[in-house]
């Protein structure tokens, strides 16, 4: 607070670039044919192939990009030391989507449709194109100012290093061009080992997703069909968790000791001290092997000093890779009325599975990963119905109305849309991760045939989705001081048991469903005329129109903590995709044509 008030910076961070005008291209070309083969009256077939070429991005001027990749380690610079624009990503002409359809009509009223088809993704927010090699070096870096940059004697980030009068020092990138090898390349953590950047594969590698389908379409009435469809598809080099990039150099869990320790006489506790540095659990450092060093790149520290280039890596890296995998299969029933009567609906419901991997602990292991897709409800029910009430002139109803009346009780329309899904998923934690490990997914063990009882609960404390265990803590005495708590016969508390020390429990990512979700949105609309040429409706709308609450995830999802464990603390809102607008909206409108 003192040097806040003298205005005088003790630590500071920022990211400068040496350009303004940097940008990404990118050359797509596509090739399709296709043809229809009507073999009978009944039975048509539509086959045709797509080939798609996405060229590798290139960057606008030399110096404006920069390729960094985990095969060696180093940012390949754009213009530099035979680096092309495109940074020498190689590209795939792989990228052939087939299609292939079938129709047979059995009668006048049924009809099965079955098909299969490859489609082609350019990613998002840099997983093939944009944002990320005009967001390396030598474009942008990081400048880290603290007083140990200053004076190797400082450790406490109190001495100041500029005022705010005075403003930081420009960040000078001279020696960061200076330093770019005759090959055209740099460290990818900079000269100084201080900056991150966004790595790539060294091949276009595009997200692909295979689809097929089988649909049996029955018309029941002259307004009324029914349909029935199998759904699935398989998306191959597509994210590892919900983003574009994930890091590629987690640490990984391992051994280690909890030792019980006991500072009074009546008060233990144990805490995990792992056999191993984090560092050297790390894919890219591991066992303090750097996976790339740089003979021949130096950089000259604060103090004047010239000091080589850091190995690397021991820290996280950011990676775009486009390589993980997800899977949907669903049955889908669907019953359509087309307007009679004034009344017309839609209705879906849909009994699905989603799979994908989430982005934790994936580099390490991908079987942790790997669960219910946190986006996908199993079960959706969705009805929109239109329905025209028949009151007014022309109408079943009063149908000799005068202008007058029937400006008052014609014209009238009640909408609805329904929808009803099961509970979105989550994954239970512990509250404890410090006896047992240092990195990694925190969860328990279940046992075999058994899963945690959810459900709502009110109680005077709140609203819980799951009653928590008692904690799975050992029951520790001073008699075992110095002893290692990891040789211990593991606690155990209901269905669940505490994992051994450097392991994950088998409680499976997103292993659990939080609360249903109900809501109903309605409108009621008037259509008037008011000449030939002008048109006017009302409209009142009604959103979650029975005020139903979808209620949240518990914002504490540890099975054995007390608490606020298990407990319900907010509505889910906005939170996942399809879900409500929150609590009651009513709307009103009116709207003029001519």
């Amino acid at each position: 607070m003192a040097t806040f008030i003298l205005g005088d910076v003790t630590q500071f961070q920022r990211f400068v670039s040496t350009s303004l005008t940097a940008a990404e291209r990118q050359k797509r070309t596509f090739f399709y044919g296709q043809d229809s083969w009507r073999v009978s009256n009944k039975f048509t077939l539509t086959y045709g192939v797509r080939w798609e070429i996405y060229f590798p991005e290139t960057v606008n001027a030399k110096g404006n990009g920069g390729f960094a990749n985990l095969n060696d380690g180093l940012i390949r610079v754009a213009g530099f030391g035979g680096v092309g624009s495109d940074g020498n990503v190689d590209n795939t002409y792989k990228a052939f989507a087939p299609r292939l359809s079938a129709a047979y009509q059995f009668d006048s009223k049924t009809v099965l449709r079955m098909g299969y088809g490859r489609g082609f993704d350019i990613g998002v927010f840099g997983s093939n194109f944009g944002h990320v090699v005009t967001q390396n070096l030598p474009v942008l870096a990081r400048q880290d100012l603290s007083d140990t940059n200053f004076n190797t004697a400082a450790s406490n980030n109190r001495s100041a290093i500029f005022t705010l009068s005075q403003g930081p020092q420009p960040f000078n990138f001279g020696p960061v061009l200076g330093a770019i090898s005759p090959s055209g390349t740099l460290p990818i953590n900079g000269v100084d080992g201080k900056t991150s950047a966004g790595a790539r594969p060294l091949v276009q590698r595009l997200p692909t997703i295979d689809q097929w389908n089988a649909t049996v379409q029955r018309q029941v009435t002259p307004t009324l069909n029914v349909t029935v469809s199998y759904i699935g598809n398989k998306g191959t080099h597509v994210f590892a968790g919900t983003g574009p990039s994930y890091n590629n150099n987690e640490i990984a869990i391992g051994p280690g000791t909890s030792l019980v320790t006991c500072p009074t006489p009546t008060t233990c506790k144990v805490a995990f001290t792992p056999a191993q540095a984090q560092a050297n659990r790390r894919r890219l450092f591991l066992n303090g092997v750097p996976a790339f060093t740089y003979p021949g790149f130096t950089f000259t520290d604060a103090t004047g000093v010239v000091q080589p280039t850091p190995p690397c890596c021991a820290v996280d890296t950011s990676y775009y890779g486009n390589d993980a995998d997800n899977k949907y299969n669903a049955l889908q029933i669907k019953a359509e009325k087309r307007i009679s009567g004034g009344l017309q609906f839609l209705a879906h419901y849909t009994f699905s599975h989603a799979f994908a991997y989430d982005n934790n602990y994936y580099s390490v292991n991908k079987k942790f990963s790997w669960g219910p897709n946190p986006f996908n409800r199993n079960q959706v029910f969705v009805a929109n119905t239109i329905y025209e009430l028949p009151v007014g002139r022309g109408k079943k109803f009063m149908s000799g109305s005068g202008r007058a009346m029937d400006l008052i009780v014609g014209g009238w329309q009640v909408t609805n849309t329904l929808t009803y899904g099961t509970g979105l998923p989550f994954t239970p934690s512990i509250g404890e991760c410090g006896t047992i490990e240092d990195a990694g997914p925190c969860r328990p063990n279940v046992a075999p045939g058994h899963e945690i009882k959810t459900g709502i609960t009110h109680t005077a404390a709140g609203t819980f989705w799951y009653t928590p265990v008692a904690p799975l803590a050992y029951s520790l005495t001073p008699a075992q001081a110095g002893l290692d708590s990891c040789t211990f016969t593991r606690p155990t508390s209901s269905i669940f048991s505490l994992p051994g020390c450097g392991q994950i429990g088998n409680a499976g990512f997103d292993s659990l469903r939080g609360p249903h979700a109900f809501y109903d949105d309605m409108a009621l609309s008037k259509n008037f005329t008011i000449t030939e040429r002008i048109k006017a409706q009302f409209r009142f709308d009604a959103y979650n129109v029975f005020n139903h609450p979808v209620l949240g995830f518990p914002g504490n999802q540890c099975i054995d903590c007390g608490g606020s464990a298990g407990q319900i603390t907010d509505i889910e809102a906005d939170a996942a995709p399809g879900s409500p607008v929150g609590m009651r909206q009513l709307q009103f409108g009116v709207r003029i044509t001519f």
